[in-house]
């Protein structure tokens, strides 16, 4: 037996594969024709409204509740939009190819959408002409039918405004430090080792037995809190409350342009920026003996 392609049939007939569409590989026409737009269709490749397709835009007339006239709210302004009450109903008539009116009614609840085609009167969908159809005349338009709600003057309340107090509340993103507050004991722990370079790097001022830090390299001073900010002092690890911007906290509490604004637990408090001073060992000792 000799392998090879058979020898072909002139007599015979080329096969053809169903399933395959008119034109479609295999289907054994030479010169395959389009294949016909489905009924109802159109010519047109999109589905839904705004796709300019023969269906939707016959559709000019609706029959709503009278009490859903409101749908029709975001089109008060489109010429052509008319109004028929009839009853506990109204119907609603509008220009060829208004999509827009078409999607406000179609979430009315019991909406009747009709056609109108060869002089008659269909409902949207259906093949038999209607005996349902809008009534005759010119109706009314949207802009008499659908206006807004009466309103009236309300007197401002009379509730007293309750000042609020500004303080600090746990939380708020991590910043660096900016400013310490410990006692002058502490302080001076700290500056009998301290090297005069790391004395330099810092500016004090005193009130009693506190003293405020302040500078870019702050010391290791045990049970000293240390503040983030520049022109306003918050604890690390709280914000401000309420938290406003620092120069609308400085306006609540009066602070003037060569002040600082420290804020803690306890309250607020101002410091003029002028009584700042740089620090040395012989002035700490001094302000511990006078302590």
């Amino acid at each position: 037996m000799t392998k090879g392609n058979p020898t072909p049939n002139p007599n015979q007939t080329p096969p053809s594969f169903l399933g395959k569409g008119v034109g479609g590989l295999g289907s054994g026409n030479a010169n395959p024709s389009p294949t016909p737009p489905l009924r109802g269709e159109g010519l047109q490749t999109k589905t839904g409204l705004g796709s300019c397709t023969d269906r939707w835009r016959e559709v000019v007339a609706a029959r709503i509740p009278a009490t859903c006239l409101d749908a029709l709210g975001p089109v008060r302004n489109v010429d052509g939009v008319r109004i028929h009450p009839v009853g506990e109903t109204a119907w609603v008539c509008w220009p060829v190819g208004r999509a827009d009116v078409v999607r406000c009614l179609l979430p009315v609840p019991g909406v009747v959408l009709f056609q109108r085609r060869r002089g008659a009167w269909f409902k949207f969908g259906s093949r038999l002409p209607s005996s349902d159809v809008p009534p005759d005349g010119e109706g009314h338009p949207l802009t008499a039918m659908l206006v807004p709600a009466k309103f009236g003057a309300a007197a401002p309340p009379t509730a007293l405004l309750v000042p609020k107090v500004v303080s600090v509340q746990r939380g708020g993103e991590p910043k660096p430090a900016s400013a310490l507050v410990c006692t002058v004991r502490e302080l001076q722990k700290w500056a009998d080792v301290a090297t005069t370079a790391e004395l330099a790097a810092v500016r004090a001022v005193r009130s009693g037995e506190r003293v405020v830090l302040m500078g870019s390299r702050l010391p290791a001073v045990p049970g000293a809190v240390r503040f983030w900010g520049k022109d306003v002092l918050v604890p690390v690890g709280f914000r401000p409350d309420p938290e406003l911007s620092a120069v609308a906290l400085r306006l609540a509490c009066g602070v003037a342009e060569n002040e600082l604004l420290l804020l803690d637990e306890s309250g607020a408090e101002v410091i003029p920026c002028r009584v700042f001073e740089a620090l040395s060992r012989a002035s700490i000792r001094l302000t511990v003996r006078d302590a």
